[in-house]
């Protein structure tokens, strides 16, 4: 037991000497949550929750165009004015006063129920508009056109027969969204997908200060002392697991307290809390710090040199972190790297870190997440294990 305490002493003392390893372990994923989180701020709130500001030119003056302008008026976030003047329209929108300009077409009332009815509208946008705002646009706009149509046709098919009551288009098809919590929209926000992500990239970071304090006291003859005097392994490994386990967990709560604190002051979202489950949390953030340990130990083992340490896992961390979901959200990848991304330690991490403070869900949820990170460490420290064998 005392050669574990002074084995634990001597780890702490090394690790708090060394500056430059805990600035990288605590200041780089506190500088990406910062910058990410601003930059990435309206993004996802362009997912979220789209608002249009745009103009209608109403060439037409028939009954036909004014029913779809009081069809128009049922999407609450697209708000629209009518001006005369399209020349005047379209400047506003060049110059980004308003989103689109939509022009009824003078042929609107005529050709509106025609089968073969051709350029209707005109949509009129900036060269800066995102390609998925001017799609979903465009997709509200067609979708209010077809509603004429199909209700034209309901008409016709109805007219002589008063018994029949068809249903109206806008209750045909009715939307509801699933939350966890009742009171909560969970809606992600960009600090919400960052302070996860990089708290799971920061703790797999202590990869680097890890191998390189290893291979050095492996090189400078401190591992045949501790031999010679009959320390087992076992301390000795633990003693390398504890001390980063503990940096890893004050990772996590710094990091967290970037976003729930520093993150707003800077104008950014704030990290919701309210919601998360405590117990969740300590349980994924210790699988991930056990996983992250381990696979530490074993690269510590495998290399030879410090440069070669530092090198390779600087180079897997950043590799895991692209795969596995932390750089690029899986949400945008294409299904075949949504797949691959489960070859990544981080992904699992993620994964446990998003079911609490995206989507509220319990220990229950995360158990899965947390026994593959915990398998993942115990195969990573078994190596480990093993090549010290080998090699000492």
């Amino acid at each position: 037991m005392n050669r574990l305490y002074y084995a634990l002493k001597k780890e702490f003392i090394i690790l708090l000497r060394d500056k430059s390893a805990l600035i990288a372990l605590f200041a780089m994923p506190m500088m990406f949550i910062l910058i990410l989180s601003l930059a990435l701020k309206d993004v996802y709130k362009e997912y979220s929750s789209v608002k249009l500001d745009y103009i209608i030119v109403n060439l037409d003056k028939g009954k036909n165009s004014q029913k779809f302008i009081q069809e128009l008026k049922e999407y609450k976030n697209l708000k629209f004015v009518i001006k005369d003047n399209l020349k005047e329209a379209k400047e506003l929108t060049r110059d980004e006063k308003y989103n689109f300009t939509l022009v009824i077409n003078p042929n609107f009332s005529k050709d509106l129920y025609k089968i073969d009815a051709k350029n209707l509208i005109d949509i009129y946008t900036s060269s800066i508009t995102k390609a998925h705002i001017k799609l979903y646009f465009e997709s509200k706009i067609a979708q209010k056109i077809m509603m004429l149509k199909v209700q034209k046709m309901i008409d016709a098919m109805t007219m002589y027969n008063d018994k029949v009551k068809p249903t109206p288009l806008n209750q045909l098809i009715q939307t509801h969204y699933l939350y966890h919590d009742i009171n909560r929209q969970n809606i992600p926000t960009a600090t919400q997908q960052n302070v996860p992500a990089w708290i799971v990239f920061s703790m797999f970071f202590v990869i680097i200060p890890i191998s390189t304090l290893f291979i050095t006291e492996k090189n400078d003859g401190t591992f045949t002392r501790l031999k010679s005097i009959n320390s087992s392994k076992t301390v000795l490994f633990v003693s390398k697991i504890i001390p980063y386990m503990i940096i890893n967990q004050l990772q996590l709560i710094s990091m967290i307290a970037v976003g729930v604190f520093i993150v707003p002051l800077l104008g950014g979202d704030r990290l919701d809390i309210s919601g998360v489950n405590f117990m969740a949390l300590f349980i994924i953030g210790l699988s991930i710090s056990f996983g992250a340990v381990g696979f530490a130990l074993f690269l510590s083992n495998l290399m030879k040199s410090t440069e070669q340490a530092s090198t390779v896992g600087a180079l897997s961390s950043i590799i895991m972190g692209a795969v596995g979901g932390i750089m690029v959200p899986k949400l945008v990848m294409p299904p075949v790297m949504q797949q691959l991304s489960m070859i990544s330690p981080m992904s699992w991490g993620l994964e446990g870190m998003l079911d609490i403070f995206v989507r509220n869900l319990g220990v229950g949820s995360i158990l899965f997440e947390s026994a593959v990170l915990v398998l993942f460490g115990i195969i990573s420290l078994g190596l480990a294990i093993w090549y010290y064998d080998k090699r000492v």
